[in-house]
């Protein structure tokens, strides 16, 4: 996932988690100073006047929202998907992954043309050549399947 849509997401989850936090730590902040008795979720003028005049509402609020922004944290630097490379074309057919990282598992990559150029040496065989024609002439001699091949 790219970075933007991920701090979207990380955005999403903190502020929907604060709206969330908002009226859950009303609810819990009642339940545990005995204002209210049963788990109830209050209207929301209720949860932000609670919010303002109790200290201890509050830092329970903050506490609950330290989880969320926690958990956008997390998602922010985790990676939910499988992990792929970039692809190098090796021909239309075959793509290996691309050379990453500091190269801890080996540097193996292939050559590009010009190194290709430069590392190996080629040679160019003219079949007009006379010495190249007895030897093409004399590979062919006892392979009695290539003649018939060549008859039909």
């Amino acid at each position: 996932m790219k970075t933007k849509p991920k701090l979207v997401t990380c955005a999403l989850i903190f502020f929907v988690g604060g709206f969330l936090n908002l009226f859950f730590s009303t609810a819990l902040h009642g339940l545990l100073s005995h204002k209210i008795t049963k788990l109830s979720f209050p209207p929301l003028i209720q949860c932000l006047s609670s919010l303002v005049s109790s200290r201890q509402h509050f830092l329970l609020f903050l506490c609950i929202q330290g989880f969320f922004l926690l958990l956008a944290v997390l998602f922010f630097t985790t990676n939910l998907y499988p992990y792929k490379s970039d692809l190098v074309k090796i021909t239309p057919e075959i793509q290996t992954p691309k050379a990453v990282g500091q190269y801890q598992h080996g540097s193996a990559r292939w050559l590009t043309e010009e190194e290709q150029d430069r590392t190996f040496n080629s040679y160019v065989i003219d079949p007009n050549d006379k010495l190249i024609k007895s030897l093409i002439d004399s590979g062919y001699k006892g392979i009695d399947f290539i003649k018939k091949e060549n008859n039909c």
